[in-house]
Protein backbone atom coordinates (compact mmCIF):
# COMPACT_ATOMS: atom_id res chain seq x y z
CA UNK A 1 0.00 0.00 0.00
CA UNK A 2 3.01 2.30 0.86
CA UNK A 3 4.35 1.26 -2.24
CA UNK A 4 1.53 2.35 -4.41
CA UNK A 5 1.02 5.81 -2.36
CA UNK A 6 4.84 6.57 -3.40
CA UNK A 7 3.68 5.88 -6.74
CA UNK A 8 1.05 8.54 -7.16
CA UNK A 9 3.02 10.77 -5.27
CA UNK A 10 5.93 10.00 -7.81
CA UNK A 11 3.86 10.25 -10.28
CA UNK A 12 1.95 13.87 -9.42
CA UNK A 13 5.70 15.27 -9.23
CA UNK A 14 6.42 14.22 -12.82
CA UNK A 15 3.42 15.60 -13.93
CA UNK A 16 3.83 18.43 -12.19
CA UNK A 17 7.58 19.35 -13.45
CA UNK A 18 6.29 18.37 -16.89
CA UNK A 19 3.43 21.36 -16.88
CA UNK A 20 6.13 23.49 -15.30
CA UNK A 21 8.74 22.82 -18.01
CA UNK A 22 6.59 22.52 -20.71
CA UNK A 23 4.69 26.34 -19.73
CA UNK A 24 8.00 27.83 -19.14
CA UNK A 25 10.23 26.93 -22.46
CA UNK A 26 7.35 28.10 -24.43
CA UNK A 27 7.04 31.96 -22.00
CA UNK A 28 10.78 31.75 -23.03
CA UNK A 29 10.45 30.73 -25.99
CA UNK A 30 8.03 33.58 -26.47
CA UNK A 31 9.68 36.17 -24.86
CA UNK A 32 12.93 35.32 -26.87
CA UNK A 33 11.46 35.38 -30.46
CA UNK A 34 10.40 39.12 -31.62
CA UNK A 35 7.47 39.43 -33.12
CA UNK A 36 7.31 41.63 -35.71
CA UNK A 37 5.24 44.01 -37.58
CA UNK A 38 3.46 42.49 -41.00
CA UNK A 39 4.96 44.63 -43.73
CA UNK A 40 2.68 44.60 -47.54
CA UNK A 41 5.48 43.97 -50.23
CA UNK A 42 3.49 46.75 -51.85
CA UNK A 43 4.22 49.44 -49.88
CA UNK A 44 8.18 48.76 -50.25
CA UNK A 45 9.58 51.32 -52.91
CA UNK A 46 13.17 51.33 -51.63
CA UNK A 47 15.44 48.15 -51.07
CA UNK A 48 19.00 48.63 -50.21
CA UNK A 49 21.65 45.77 -48.91
CA UNK A 50 25.09 45.86 -48.12
CA UNK A 51 27.58 43.67 -48.00
CA UNK A 52 31.28 44.86 -47.14
CA UNK A 53 31.78 48.03 -49.25
CA UNK A 54 29.73 46.89 -51.76
CA UNK A 55 26.50 48.86 -51.75
CA UNK A 56 23.05 47.92 -53.63
CA UNK A 57 20.03 49.92 -54.20
CA UNK A 58 16.74 49.29 -55.59
CA UNK A 59 13.82 51.84 -56.11
CA UNK A 60 11.06 51.02 -57.16
CA UNK A 61 8.90 54.06 -59.70
CA UNK A 62 5.76 53.32 -60.68
CA UNK A 63 5.84 50.02 -61.63
CA UNK A 64 9.57 49.19 -62.53
CA UNK A 65 12.53 48.52 -60.57
CA UNK A 66 15.78 50.45 -61.12
CA UNK A 67 19.12 49.45 -59.93
CA UNK A 68 21.88 51.15 -58.85
CA UNK A 69 23.20 54.69 -58.87
CA UNK A 70 22.77 55.10 -62.52
CA UNK A 71 19.53 53.72 -61.97
CA UNK A 72 19.48 50.51 -64.65
CA UNK A 73 16.25 49.13 -65.54
CA UNK A 74 16.29 45.83 -62.61
CA UNK A 75 15.35 42.42 -63.83
CA UNK A 76 11.53 42.88 -62.78
CA UNK A 77 11.69 39.25 -60.86
CA UNK A 78 14.77 39.09 -58.92
CA UNK A 79 13.83 42.24 -57.59
CA UNK A 80 10.04 41.20 -57.04
CA UNK A 81 11.77 38.13 -54.85
CA UNK A 82 13.82 40.85 -52.76
CA UNK A 83 10.83 42.73 -51.70
CA UNK A 84 8.67 39.35 -51.10
CA UNK A 85 11.53 38.13 -49.22
CA UNK A 86 11.59 41.00 -47.12
CA UNK A 87 8.09 41.47 -46.45
CA UNK A 88 7.65 38.14 -45.68
CA UNK A 89 11.10 38.04 -43.34
CA UNK A 90 9.65 35.62 -40.26
CA UNK A 91 11.74 34.58 -37.47
CA UNK A 92 11.95 30.93 -36.16
CA UNK A 93 13.97 30.25 -33.62
CA UNK A 94 16.60 31.61 -31.22
CA UNK A 95 20.50 30.62 -32.06
CA UNK A 96 23.06 32.01 -30.22
CA UNK A 97 23.20 34.70 -27.43
CA UNK A 98 26.76 34.17 -27.32
CA UNK A 99 27.88 37.35 -29.38
CA UNK A 100 30.34 35.38 -31.64
CA UNK A 101 29.03 36.08 -34.68
CA UNK A 102 32.09 34.76 -37.35
CA UNK A 103 30.43 31.30 -37.20
CA UNK A 104 27.25 32.91 -38.42
CA UNK A 105 28.93 34.88 -41.41
CA UNK A 106 27.68 37.91 -39.21
CA UNK A 107 30.54 40.23 -38.85
CA UNK A 108 30.94 43.53 -40.19
CA UNK A 109 32.90 41.92 -43.24
CA UNK A 110 30.52 39.44 -44.33
CA UNK A 111 27.15 39.87 -43.21
CA UNK A 112 24.61 41.59 -45.98
CA UNK A 113 22.67 44.41 -44.02
CA UNK A 114 18.81 44.65 -45.23
CA UNK A 115 16.89 47.81 -45.53
CA UNK A 116 13.49 48.02 -46.77
CA UNK A 117 12.15 51.53 -46.58
CA UNK A 118 8.61 53.06 -47.68
CA UNK A 119 9.08 56.98 -48.20
CA UNK A 120 12.09 57.55 -45.39
CA UNK A 121 10.03 55.17 -42.94
CA UNK A 122 12.40 52.04 -42.10
CA UNK A 123 10.04 48.85 -42.65
CA UNK A 124 12.68 45.98 -42.29
CA UNK A 125 16.05 46.32 -40.63
CA UNK A 126 18.34 42.93 -40.44
CA UNK A 127 21.03 41.46 -41.09
CA UNK A 128 21.85 38.66 -42.96
CA UNK A 129 24.53 35.65 -42.50
CA UNK A 130 25.06 32.13 -43.92
CA UNK A 131 22.64 29.69 -44.67
CA UNK A 132 22.01 27.25 -41.51
CA UNK A 133 22.80 24.01 -41.85
CA UNK A 134 18.51 22.87 -42.26
CA UNK A 135 19.01 24.17 -45.94
CA UNK A 136 15.91 25.97 -45.19
CA UNK A 137 16.80 28.75 -43.14
CA UNK A 138 19.44 31.31 -42.80
CA UNK A 139 21.38 33.02 -39.64
CA UNK A 140 20.36 36.41 -38.96
CA UNK A 141 20.37 39.12 -36.94
CA UNK A 142 18.03 42.15 -36.08
CA UNK A 143 18.76 45.54 -35.74
CA UNK A 144 19.43 46.55 -31.62
CA UNK A 145 19.00 43.21 -31.18
CA UNK A 146 22.82 41.42 -30.65
CA UNK A 147 21.14 37.74 -30.47
CA UNK A 148 21.23 35.33 -33.36
CA UNK A 149 18.38 33.77 -34.98
CA UNK A 150 16.72 31.24 -37.68
CA UNK A 151 14.77 33.19 -40.49
CA UNK A 152 12.82 31.26 -42.76
CA UNK A 153 13.86 30.22 -46.47
CA UNK A 154 17.32 31.07 -48.34
CA UNK A 155 17.20 34.48 -47.89
CA UNK A 156 20.97 34.63 -47.81
CA UNK A 157 20.99 33.03 -51.33
CA UNK A 158 18.64 36.05 -52.52
CA UNK A 159 19.94 38.77 -51.43
CA UNK A 160 23.62 37.21 -52.92
CA UNK A 161 23.37 39.68 -55.87
CA UNK A 162 25.42 42.85 -57.74
CA UNK A 163 24.32 45.54 -59.43
CA UNK A 164 25.70 44.11 -62.48
CA UNK A 165 23.64 40.83 -62.03
CA UNK A 166 20.59 42.72 -60.90
CA UNK A 167 19.90 44.44 -64.37
CA UNK A 168 17.20 43.52 -66.92
CA UNK A 169 19.22 41.81 -69.58
CA UNK A 170 16.05 42.46 -72.07
CA UNK A 171 16.95 44.43 -74.77
CA UNK A 172 14.44 44.00 -77.64
CA UNK A 173 10.61 42.83 -77.05
CA UNK A 174 8.53 42.45 -80.39
CA UNK A 175 5.86 41.08 -80.05
CA UNK A 176 5.18 39.17 -83.46
CA UNK A 177 1.49 39.97 -84.60
CA UNK A 178 2.68 43.85 -84.14
CA UNK A 179 4.82 43.55 -87.23
CA UNK A 180 4.06 45.29 -90.29
CA UNK A 181 7.37 45.15 -92.30
CA UNK A 182 10.97 43.66 -91.79
CA UNK A 183 13.75 45.12 -93.38
CA UNK A 184 17.08 43.45 -93.36
CA UNK A 185 20.83 44.61 -94.00
CA UNK A 186 23.73 42.31 -94.27
CA UNK A 187 26.75 42.49 -96.20
CA UNK A 188 25.26 44.79 -98.78
CA UNK A 189 22.59 43.06 -99.49
CA UNK A 190 18.92 44.56 -98.56
CA UNK A 191 15.16 43.08 -98.16
CA UNK A 192 12.05 44.29 -97.44
CA UNK A 193 9.12 42.68 -96.47
CA UNK A 194 5.40 43.61 -95.91
CA UNK A 195 3.11 41.85 -94.37
CA UNK A 196 -0.12 41.73 -96.72
CA UNK A 197 -3.79 40.54 -94.99
CA UNK A 198 -6.55 39.63 -97.35
CA UNK A 199 -10.01 38.87 -96.29
CA UNK A 200 -10.96 35.01 -96.70
CA UNK A 201 -13.65 34.84 -99.15
CA UNK A 202 -16.69 32.77 -97.74
CA UNK A 203 -17.91 29.94 -99.54
CA UNK A 204 -21.18 29.66 -101.04
CA UNK A 205 -23.28 28.59 -98.71
CA UNK A 206 -21.39 28.63 -95.44
CA UNK A 207 -22.97 29.05 -92.05
CA UNK A 208 -22.11 32.14 -90.75
CA UNK A 209 -19.53 31.34 -87.84
CA UNK A 210 -18.62 35.38 -87.23
CA UNK A 211 -16.25 37.32 -89.02
CA UNK A 212 -13.29 35.32 -90.73
CA UNK A 213 -9.77 35.80 -89.98
CA UNK A 214 -7.99 37.53 -92.84
CA UNK A 215 -5.29 35.46 -94.35
CA UNK A 216 -1.59 36.64 -94.25
CA UNK A 217 0.92 36.72 -96.43
CA UNK A 218 4.94 38.37 -96.52
CA UNK A 219 5.85 39.96 -99.82
CA UNK A 220 9.32 41.31 -100.36
CA UNK A 221 9.72 44.18 -102.07
CA UNK A 222 9.30 43.44 -105.58
CA UNK A 223 5.86 41.71 -104.62
CA UNK A 224 6.97 38.33 -104.09
CA UNK A 225 4.95 36.08 -101.40
CA UNK A 226 7.86 35.20 -98.78
CA UNK A 227 7.96 32.23 -97.07
CA UNK A 228 5.71 32.67 -93.70
CA UNK A 229 7.27 29.84 -91.70
CA UNK A 230 10.52 31.64 -92.24
CA UNK A 231 9.25 34.76 -91.45
CA UNK A 232 7.41 33.73 -88.08
CA UNK A 233 10.96 31.51 -86.78
CA UNK A 234 12.88 34.72 -87.26
CA UNK A 235 10.50 37.19 -85.11
CA UNK A 236 10.21 34.18 -82.31
CA UNK A 237 13.96 35.12 -82.05
CA UNK A 238 12.94 38.32 -80.87
CA UNK A 239 10.26 38.02 -78.71
CA UNK A 240 12.21 38.64 -75.59
CA UNK A 241 16.10 38.83 -76.50
CA UNK A 242 18.30 39.18 -73.93
CA UNK A 243 21.73 40.02 -73.27
CA UNK A 244 24.71 37.92 -72.28
CA UNK A 245 26.17 40.94 -71.17
CA UNK A 246 26.66 44.45 -70.79
CA UNK A 247 29.25 46.80 -72.22
CA UNK A 248 30.97 49.96 -70.98
CA UNK A 249 27.83 52.90 -70.46
CA UNK A 250 29.79 54.68 -73.17
CA UNK A 251 30.38 52.01 -75.93
CA UNK A 252 27.02 52.07 -77.56
CA UNK A 253 28.10 55.96 -79.69
CA UNK A 254 31.93 53.98 -80.53
CA UNK A 255 30.45 50.83 -82.53
CA UNK A 256 30.23 51.51 -86.23
CA UNK A 257 29.76 49.58 -89.29
CA UNK A 258 27.41 46.67 -88.26
CA UNK A 259 27.82 43.17 -90.13
CA UNK A 260 23.97 43.33 -90.20
CA UNK A 261 21.09 45.27 -88.82
CA UNK A 262 17.32 44.02 -88.70
CA UNK A 263 14.68 47.44 -88.95
CA UNK A 264 11.16 45.93 -86.98
CA UNK A 265 8.32 48.35 -87.94
CA UNK A 266 4.86 48.56 -86.60
CA UNK A 267 1.80 50.77 -86.47
CA UNK A 268 3.39 53.10 -84.47
CA UNK A 269 7.16 52.76 -84.31
CA UNK A 270 10.11 51.26 -85.80
CA UNK A 271 12.52 49.58 -83.41
CA UNK A 272 16.04 48.19 -84.68
CA UNK A 273 18.89 45.74 -83.74
CA UNK A 274 22.67 46.02 -85.23
CA UNK A 275 25.31 43.35 -84.39
CA UNK A 276 28.78 44.10 -84.80
CA UNK A 277 32.33 42.18 -85.33
CA UNK A 278 33.57 40.15 -83.12
CA UNK A 279 36.41 41.73 -81.91
CA UNK A 280 39.24 39.94 -82.26
CA UNK A 281 39.70 36.18 -83.03
CA UNK A 282 39.39 34.65 -79.29
CA UNK A 283 36.04 36.66 -78.50
CA UNK A 284 32.89 34.30 -78.08
CA UNK A 285 30.58 37.71 -77.83
CA UNK A 286 29.42 40.28 -80.30
CA UNK A 287 29.00 43.60 -79.30
CA UNK A 288 25.31 45.30 -80.41
CA UNK A 289 23.17 47.71 -79.93
CA UNK A 290 19.20 48.35 -80.23
CA UNK A 291 16.80 50.77 -80.03
CA UNK A 292 15.41 48.93 -77.00
CA UNK A 293 18.65 49.32 -74.46
CA UNK A 294 20.07 52.95 -73.83
CA UNK A 295 23.62 51.05 -73.40
CA UNK A 296 25.43 48.73 -76.15
CA UNK A 297 25.17 45.03 -74.86
CA UNK A 298 26.92 41.65 -75.71
CA UNK A 299 25.36 38.42 -77.73
CA UNK A 300 26.92 35.04 -77.24
CA UNK A 301 28.53 34.11 -80.95
CA UNK A 302 26.11 31.26 -81.48
CA UNK A 303 22.82 32.93 -81.23
CA UNK A 304 24.22 35.93 -83.19
CA UNK A 305 25.04 32.79 -86.15
CA UNK A 306 22.03 31.22 -85.61
CA UNK A 307 20.06 34.36 -86.41
CA UNK A 308 22.46 35.11 -89.36
CA UNK A 309 21.47 31.93 -90.71
CA UNK A 310 17.93 32.66 -90.63
CA UNK A 311 18.64 36.16 -92.21
CA UNK A 312 20.82 34.17 -95.28
CA UNK A 313 17.51 32.48 -96.10
CA UNK A 314 15.52 35.01 -96.08
CA UNK A 315 17.96 37.26 -98.33
CA UNK A 316 18.82 34.35 -100.63
CA UNK A 317 15.07 34.24 -101.81
CA UNK A 318 13.02 32.48 -98.84
CA UNK A 319 10.22 32.47 -101.46
CA UNK A 320 7.26 30.37 -101.25
CA UNK A 321 6.87 28.02 -104.13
Amino acid sequence: MKVKKEYVILTIVIIGLSLYLFTRSKDRTHFELPDLDPVDAKAIDRLAFQKGDAVVELVRKDDSWFVGEKAYRADSIKARNMVQATADFKITALVSESGNYDRYDLTDDKKTAVRAYAGTAILRNFDIGRGAPTNRHSFVRLDGDPKVYHARGNIHETFDATVDELRDETVLEIEQTEVKALGIDKAGRRLTITKKETPVQKESGAKETGAPKPSQQWQDQDGNAVDLAAVTSLLKEFKQLKCSDYMADDAKPTLKDPIWTITFTTADQQRRLSVFALPNDEAIEHPAVSSGSDYAFFLTKSRVEGIGMQLDKLLDGGQTQ
